[in-house]
């Protein structure tokens, strides 16, 4: 006796839809694996293209933009200086930073200080053993040597400047700081007056006591801690308004005037 229709054709159907899924994987696998080297080749292709001859920033021009915003073409292309969108740092500031560790070589006071560029401007560390007796805040006279040579070096520049000390996780001595929020605090100031007195412009400076809740290392050893006890004199970035983002150093020419 036949009986109609055979009973694996079903097998068929199973098999075209396992094969269809496979691609689909396939596909999806391949879709999932980026060739960096066609997009770092992209992004070298656009550097050049929005660049002009001698590396400078090319201009972005839409000759249909007018001052009215009419956008009629009558009027001259207003460009869009590319420069002020991505911010370099100004080698003003890695001058600053040589100058001023050539001067503390140059006199022998290069010991416990430190001199680097960060994020915000050019950073001068300095180890508590040059500038206080621990626990207090009285400059000690191995400070005025270090304090005056970074203060010759900030009458050439007027840029803002910031003072922040720390200390590490010893209670301070003196009994008329009740924490060290109130030592580092104190001694901020004192470095910001001595400035002061040195004839610098007080809106310039800002004193900030940090306390001892940023150590450098662990309070672990007396080598650690000695080098969480320190003031740290920040000449921050000046910001030029002609090209806005773009952080760089005034330097005072001998007449008093600021040239860039």
């Amino acid at each position: 006796m036949s009986h109609g229709g055979g009973g694996d054709r079903w097998l068929v159907s199973y098999a075209d839809f396992i094969t269809l899924l496979m691609v689909l994987f396939v596909v999806l696998y391949a879709m999932s694996n980026v060739d960096a080297g066609k997009y770092k080749a992209l992004a070298e292709g656009l550097r050049r293209g929005l660049s002009v001859s001698g590396g400078a920033p090319a201009n972005v021009v839409d000759a249909g933009i007018n001052k009215t915003g009419a956008g009629t073409g009558s009027s001259s292309p207003a460009p869009v200086d590319l420069s002020t969108i991505f911010p370099q740092r100004p080698s003003d500031v890695s001058d600053v930073s040589a100058s001023l560790t050539s001067l503390l070589n140059q006199t022998g006071l290069d010991t416990g200080v430190a001199v680097q560029n960060n994020i915000e401007g050019t950073l001068l560390s300095l180890s508590e053993k040059l500038l206080f007796e621990p626990g207090n805040a009285k400059l000690m006279p191995s400070a005025y040597p270090v304090l005056d040579q970074v203060a010759t070096m900030l009458k050439t520049i007027d840029n803002d400047v910031r003072v922040a000390s720390y200390t590490d996780n010893t209670p301070p001595s003196d009994p008329r700081y009740a924490s060290n929020w109130e030592l580092t605090a104190a001694r901020s100031a004192t470095i910001v007056s001595y400035f002061i007195s040195k004839g610098l412009a007080p809106e310039r400076f800002s004193a900030v006591g940090r306390g001892e809740y940023h150590p450098l290392f662990p309070n672990d050893t007396p080598e650690h801690k000695a080098l969480n006890r320190r003031a740290e004199i920040t000449i921050v970035y000046g910001i030029d308004q002609q090209a806005a983002g773009v952080p760089t150093l005034s330097v005072l020419a001998p007449g008093g005037t600021a040239t860039p």
